[in-house]
């Protein structure tokens, strides 16, 4: 009686796991987690952002034509304040820069004069978006400017 090959491995590969499952029950787990502790609080001061896994910049149909058009714009730069309620209901007040050229804003320019990854910059970018939906109105170029801001930033 003639075994056939594919069988007798699927065999061998089922005794292999019974005795890893019962002969070795004292072996050590392989843990992929750190041993040092969890961060649980987050300020300024100890707040590190991870690392930007996707660090190359989005390409979007039409990009060599808007560069061609950017060569006459007028970059214009403002500084607002702005207001962030967190969860708490502690109202905090920025202030708020970005640039814009009349038609289009510059979403990273928003909150530029704070540190790139503080909680001021986050809750500033947030705070932002917010008041970019107050200035929206669809009567002329700026308001339109302020609802693609409110509808496209991403804080």
């Amino acid at each position: 009686m003639a075994h056939h090959p594919d069988r007798i491995a699927a065999h061998g590969v089922r005794i292999l796991l019974l005795w890893l499952l019962t002969a070795a029950p004292g072996l050590p787990a392989i843990s992929s987690e750190a041993s040092s502790p969890r961060q649980t609080e987050f300020s300024d001061r100890n707040y590190t952002p991870n690392r930007q896994i996707n660090i190359s910049k989005p390409t979007r149909p039409g990009a060599a034509r808007a560069a061609a058009s950017t060569d006459n714009r007028v970059i214009q730069s403002n500084m607002e304040k702005v207001a962030w309620v967190d969860a708490r209901g502690a109202q905090t007040e920025y202030r708020m820069y970005y640039e814009h050229d009349s038609n289009t804003l510059d979403f990273a320019s928003v909150c530029s004069n704070y540190r790139k990854g503080s909680i001021d910059y986050r809750n500033c970018r947030k705070a932002a978006k917010q008041w970019f939906g107050g200035k929206c109105n669809g009567g002329n170029s700026a308001g339109r400017m302020y609802c693609h801001a409110r509808n496209g930033f991403l804080p």
